[in-house]
């Protein structure tokens, strides 16, 4: 997944399959490779994969963007200063 915008989102759980659980709302960075995988790797280290976008859109509600970095650098920053916020 190298070379791909992350996405800085928050959604709360669906359900409790993959560690998550149901009804807690999650901060994650959300990254699609170019196969159609999607990435999802929460603030509390959680790594879940879906193979398509109904799969993800099914197991999350009130999903919401909080913004996007093209590289490394700047989401750690992104993702810092949003924490720093709270």
């Amino acid at each position: 997944m190298d070379n791909m915008t992350t996405q800085l989102v928050t959604a709360v759980a669906a359900s409790s399959d993959k560690g998550l659980e149901e009804g807690r709302q999650y901060l994650f960075s959300l990254q699609v490779s170019q196969e159609g995988i999607i990435r999802v790797i929460t603030t509390d280290d959680i790594e879940v994969y879906y193979g398509s976008v109904h799969d993800f859109l099914v197991s999350w509600q009130k999903i919401s963007s909080l913004g996007w970095a093209n590289d490394k650098e700047t989401f750690q920053k992104m993702l810092q200063e949003l924490k720093g916020g709270q």
